[in-house]
């Protein structure tokens, strides 16, 4: 899609109420938090009916090359299935409308560190909304496609499955691609694609290519069952097969949606670019991205014993000085504080107490890293 103005130009404060309920009418509303890459920005959209009393899944879904956070919102019509399904989207802003993913063209951003950005996201996000951390999903259009499975590479204890839309993996990606896990993975893709092509572009795996690295990683077979998408819509001159490889792991399969005919499209979109080819409406990307995501969860990755772990517990919250951790964990690696601009704290911690007497007063986030996971609760720092 070309590039265009942002329309909202303006900057809302987030800030949560957590002693009481808050239920909320469906909107987007635009935050930002500061990284080491300089102040960026996101578009957020709650569900109709949020209620800060329940949690929710959090969606990532990135923008393609030039495009930008308002367009991919627009264009990929996924807020209006989260208001349907109840679960949160975001559409994070790239520097100079693009993610750094390896390819050499994108030279500007190859000093951005847009996993780190990515990484500090989710944790704000966590800290200001109810989200449940077993159920965080990326997804993106053709430059953000290429982002999520590069989050599925690096990210994988947190990302729990990804969906790419016309995007791919570039040569370094597969090259240092090292998951902790093996992940869920949504392939999208139309044979005539003019932009990302379907038997690969200068530093960049084709579509077979990439998924025959996803097929070794994720323990599958090379055999897969194509079914053809029923042909709603003889309109829109494409059809589409879908795909599923055999033999995968339980908690991580392999699809993929074929658009014979397809361009650089997102299929199910109300609007065309003849310039990118053609758009398949036979099926909706953003509803089928979803009913994929909502299938898997990491605790499929945990045994019943470790989920039955008791929860940690912190006290005095609010505090004024110290902080008592209850239930911690024998493994533990490091333990993170983040601040409501995502800024992150070291922490010290000496027989399960926690100094946070030289916190300024305000909301933080305590993210405890063991060897079976990751713990998160929030705490309040007051003075004395």
């Amino acid at each position: 899609m070309a590039n265009t103005t942002n329309l909202f130009s303006f900057k809302l404060l987030l800030f949560p109420i957590w002693i009481f309920s808050i239920t909320v009418s469906a909107q987007t509303t635009v935050g930002n938090i500061q990284h080491t890459s300089g102040l960026r920005s996101y578009r957020i959209h709650l569900p109709s009916g949020y209620q800060s009393t329940q949690t929710y899944p959090l969606v990532f879904n990135f923008h393609g090359y030039t495009s930008n956070a308002w367009q991919q919102e627009f264009y990929s019509g996924m807020s209006q299935i989260a208001d349907d399904e109840q679960f949160i989207v975001v559409y994070p802003e790239g520097i100079g409308n693009s993610w750094n993913v390896g390819f050499s063209f994108q030279s500007y951003t190859s000093g951005v560190d847009d996993v780190g950005f990515t990484n500090a996201l989710i944790d704000t996000l966590i800290m200001l909304y109810s989200i449940d951390t077993t159920r965080i999903y990326s997804c993106g259009m053709s430059n953000g496609g290429y982002l999520s499975y590069r989050l599925a590479c690096e990210l994988s204890h947190r990302i729990t499955a990804i969906a790419s839309v016309t995007g791919l993996m570039t040569d370094s990606m597969a090259y240092f691609c090292s998951p902790m896990r093996d992940v869920p993975i949504m392939q999208v893709h139309g044979t005539a694609d003019p932009v990302v092509n379907y038997n690969g572009i200068p530093s960049s795996l084709s579509v077979e290519e990439t998924l025959l690295f996803w097929v070794n990683n994720n323990d599958c077979q090379s055999s897969y069952s194509l079914n053809p998408v029923p042909d709603n819509n003889v309109l829109d001159l494409c059809t589409a097969d879908f795909i599923t490889y055999h033999g995968c792991n339980d908690c991580a399969p392999l699809i993929f949606y074929r658009i014979n005919g397809g361009g650089h499209t997102w299929p199910g979109a109300t609007i065309d670019n003849p310039t990118v080819g053609l758009t398949n409406r036979d099926f909706n990307a953003s509803a089928e991205i979803w009913n994929f995501f909502i299938q898997h969860q990491m605790g499929c990755y945990v045994s019943i014993e470790q989920n039955q772990l008791p929860v940690v517990q912190i006290y005095p919250n609010p505090t004024t000085s110290f902080l008592q951790i209850h239930n911690l964990p024998n493994d533990v690696q490091y333990i993170s504080i983040f601040d409501i601009h995502g800024h992150m704290i070291t922490a010290l911690l000496n027989n399960e107490i926690l100094d946070v007497s030289m916190l300024h007063n305000g909301i933080y986030l305590l993210s405890i890293h063991h060897a079976k996971g990751i713990e998160y609760t929030r705490f309040i720092k007051i003075s004395d």
